[in-house]
């Protein structure tokens, strides 16, 4: 089987790119000197690729829709360094539970630019949002009458968004196959409030003196790499919108327009980069906001403040994980040719947990195309498959780079075989920086505990 080439998969242009001479860079720095300088496993960040998400998203829709506000998942990278360089771009943040949001607050995140989500959202969380001015959105009736108590105590009222689950809106049998099984799927009703709930709680929350209803939250998971699903959402957001003007006269001043965007080599899809369609920023801006303009348009409603939650568009692309190659083995029976990496699915969990399809090249032979089918695997003690991919031949002490590792990876990592997980290091042109230092096993045994008639 013959593959692609590395830099038939990276490019040769980009703050990530292969050069000339087949050298994988992470901006002015090559792959190669990265690994000797700070060792293997590494995850490798360029800013500029960070900083370059954000601009093309944001100029993507604010050359649509006058005011629009990003906000990070923090859930998909919770690293302090990357936090500051997108407070330095001006982006806000989707948090989850007190850690993310303390995580935020030390980061220099603006309160106002944050927003509070979960489905079982605690006293401590809560407290923290309300006293900070962050803008909670609820998930479920009984959550209203918590916040308003802790208002209350705090002496202060709590700005909130109500979380409607918009497929709740749809009419199934009047959509093409796809978006209606995505319209019927309840899998996600974890979150959110269906439409007979709204209704209910809408003039609860209007009716608070210690709650300040300021808009409403929808979310649309990931369903497929291109964006047919936000566009119904759009439109159904705003049968929605409609329905609470009429009933209540209230209208939302924001709209919280949350669900992960792709990225060009989407390994989500869990399918290899370039066999599908995946949609671009543009496309994205494009098909939400011309379809939620014209469904507001048509119940002549008002055009909101859009906080958007593109997950991890706005990272993932940004990281590679750098793994060295140890043992190749080719049984003289068998089929397989397993090339032992010191990376690990400990690192790039969604891996073996959903079947993430990331890009694995070669660090140093980027102009050689791939002519064996290789098995990367792990150092843990089960299979720990990486993926199957298409190498050049490979020898100990090769160095391979898994792309697209900036979201949902280093923030999932753990230690299981009881490995250290790796360092990150962040590079700006040609300077380097460690942002999150190598783990030791001391490390891993701090928090445990012998107790004294056992030691």
């Amino acid at each position: 089987m013959t593959g692609r080439s590395a830099g038939d998969i990276v490019g040769n242009a980009g703050p990530i790119r292969v050069d000339d001479d087949g050298l994988l860079r992470v901006e002015g720095r090559a792959a190669g000197d990265l690994a000797e300088e700070y060792g293997t496993p590494l995850y490798v960040t360029s800013e500029a690729q960070l900083r370059a998400n954000v601009r093309r998203l944001r100029q993507a829709f604010e050359s649509r829709w006058p005011r629009v506000t990003l906000l990070f998942a923090t859930k998909s990278n919770a690293n302090l360094a990357i936090r500051r360089v997108l407070v330095e771009e001006g982006v806000g943040g989707d948090c989850f539970g007190l850690g993310e949001l303390t995580l935020s607050f030390r980061a220099g995140v603006a309160p106002e630019l944050l927003v509070l989500n979960g489905s079982n959202k605690q006293p401590p969380e809560l407290r923290a949002a309300i006293d900070a001015g962050v803008t909670i959105n609820i998930d479920d009736p009984t959550e209203l009458d918590l916040v308003a108590g802790l208002a209350e105590q705090l002496g202060r009222p709590a700005d909130v968004c109500l979380r409607v689950l918009p497929f709740s809106y749809a009419d199934p049998t009047t959509l093409e196959r796809e978006l209606a099984a995505i319209a019927a799927d309840t899998s996600h009703d974890k979150w959110g409030m269906d439409r007979r709930t709204i209704v209910e709680v809408v003039p609860r929350a209007l009716g608070s003196e210690w709650l300040r209803l300021r808009g409403l939250h929808l979310h649309v998971s990931r369903l497929r790499p291109t964006p047919e699903a936000f566009e119904l959402a759009a439109r159904l957001i705003a049968t929605c919108i409609a329905e609470l003007r009429d009933a209540f006269g209230w209208q939302p001043e924001l709209l919280d327009f949350g669900g992960g965007f792709p990225h060009e080599r989407d390994p989500e899809s869990c399918a290899p980069s370039g066999s599908h369609a995946v949609g671009t920023p543009e496309e994205y801006a494009q098909a939400i906001t011309s379809t939620l303009r014209s469904a507001l348009a048509e119940r002549s409603l008002e055009e909101p403040q859009l906080l958007l939650e593109p997950g991890r568009r706005l990272v993932s692309n940004a990281t590679v994980l750098l793994t060295r190659v140890g043992v190749v083995k080719r049984l003289p029976t068998g089929s397989t040719t397993w090339a032992n990496v010191d990376a690990s699915t400990n690192h790039c969990p969604r891996v073996p947990l959903q079947g993430y399809y990331y890009e694995i090249v070669h660090a140093t032979k980027g102009r050689e195309a791939g002519d064996t089918e290789v098995s990367v695997v792990g150092p843990t003690c089960v299979i720990d498959l990486l993926g199957e991919r298409p190498l050049p031949a490979l020898a100990e002490g090769d160095l391979l780079a898994v792309l697209d590792v900036g979201g949902y990876a280093e923030v999932l990592s753990n230690q299981f075989n009881l490995l250290p997980r790796p360092a990150t290091v962040l590079v700006a042109g040609d300077s380097c920086e460690v942002i999150r230092r190598r783990e030791t096993i001391d490390d891993l045994l701090a928090t445990q505990v012998v107790p004294a008639r056992l030691a």
